[in-house]
């Protein structure tokens, strides 16, 4: 599950032909009126809008100075995420945590770590030791001994260091069959095992899972850091009985 920092230039001057069009399609300009606001011939910009010219950054620049019109409009909100989400992955900036889409939990597909819900402002020293976290809604699960009744959470890290280092100590996102699950992992042979440690009934979800050659990544997406109350209520770092504490943390 890799971010990508976004669109190249290429691709936002094309979109902004793209909105040129839209704007003259649905009557708020004509091409004419259009290119004296822009400050340019009419048959350039006819050209342009054609795409027998290509659209010079220069121009471009002049377009969304005239029009009042900002580089962000180039850019799907889910983009404008992904940019902010590898710029704080770079960056090491974790005093905002975004809070995942979905839940973690047999009964539902898997967290969509691509869309967020909104973030929040989460400043302990531990936290910024953290690459990519999330805080992501937890679903019951019976392997699973912290699924208490009520909104509960965890924060999660994507990071691929901590997804690698199996700890016997760790509890691990698995992705397998669409859903999330939240397990303890051993590395044999060629599988990974998932240990239902807490549980009172059968496991939901596989005992082992086979790599066949893979990397563990390709199943393990996450580390498991924190479960605890809703972060959106109080600052949930401030309560006693963190189910992962710093120390954890390899």
């Amino acid at each position: 599950m890799s971010l990508t920092p976004g669109p190249g230039f290429e691709r936002l001057l094309k979109r902004l032909v793209r909105r040129l069009v839209a704007r003259l399609t649905n009557g708020e300009f004509t091409e004419r009126g259009l290119a004296r606001i822009l400050g340019i011939s009419q048959p350039h910009l006819h050209h342009i809008l054609a795409g027998k010219r290509s659209l010079t950054p220069q121009v471009a620049d002049g377009i969304l100075a005239s029009l009042d019109w900002s580089l962000g409009d180039l850019f799907s909100g889910e983009e404008l995420v992904q940019i902010v989400l590898h710029h704080q992955s770079q960056a090491g900036i974790h005093g905002l945590i975004p809070v995942a889409a979905g839940h973690l939990g047999p009964d539902f597909p898997f967290p969509e770590f691509s869309r967020v819900q909104e973030w929040l402002s989460i400043h302990t020293p531990w936290t910024a030791r953290l690459r990519r976290p999330f805080l992501v809604e937890l679903g019951p699960d019976p392997a699973f001994p912290f699924s208490f009744p009520g909104k509960r959470f965890a924060l999660v890290a994507l990071d691929e260091n901590l997804r690698l280092d199996l700890s016997p100590r760790g509890w691990y996102v698995v992705q397998w069959g669409g859903a999330a699950f939240v397990r303890r992992l051993r590395r044999e042979k060629d599988a990974l095992v998932l240990l239902g440690q807490g549980a009172l009934a059968a496991p939901a979800g596989p005992e082992a899972i086979p790599l066949s050659g893979r990397s563990p990544l390709a199943v393990v997406q996450a580390r498991l850091l924190w479960a605890g109350p809703d972060p959106r209520k109080f600052d949930p770092f401030s309560q006693s009985g963190c189910t992962f504490p710093p120390a954890d943390l390899p």
